[in-house]
């Protein structure tokens, strides 16, 4: 899933996602940093890798293995390791994005998040998951 080309199409949804939650974006256009896209409004800002898989996401998989490379480039970025960083992931056949916070020792998808107005459809269908499991 993180091999090749930059998913260009993807990024350009992800940029009109990010405006409906009230974003404004900036794209990375420093190649050797691992994200796609820095978002920010008033209240906060946020680093986001975009990808998109052909494959279900099964509820059993852990995010650590299906997404292990994408997850060591975002922890390896040279930010705070206290900045909000996320990927947001799209199989081929859903039109919803899943949001998912990345942090040291665990990946959480994001089920509701009220200051954005997202509500996560698959909400419940993949538990956190800790580094390692």
């Amino acid at each position: 899933m993180t091999r090749g080309q930059k998913p260009v199409a993807m990024i350009g949804e992800a940029k009109k996602f990010a405006e409906q939650m009230g974003y404004r974006w900036q794209e990375n256009t420093q190649a050797d940093l691992g994200y796609d896209l820095f978002i920010f409004k008033s209240e906060t800002a946020c680093i986001v890798r975009v990808r998109q898989t052909r494959y279900r996401i099964d509820p059993e998989n852990s995010y650590e293995e299906l997404l292990k490379d994408d997850l060591r480039i975002l922890r390896a970025l040279p930010f705070p390791h206290w900045f909000p960083k996320e990927l947001w992931l799209r199989t081929q056949h859903e039109r919803n994005w899943r949001r998912l916070r990345v942090y040291n020792e665990i990946v959480s998808e994001i089920e509701w998040w009220q200051p954005d107005g997202y509500t996560n459809p698959y909400a419940g269908h993949a538990p956190y998951t800790k580094k390692g499991e």
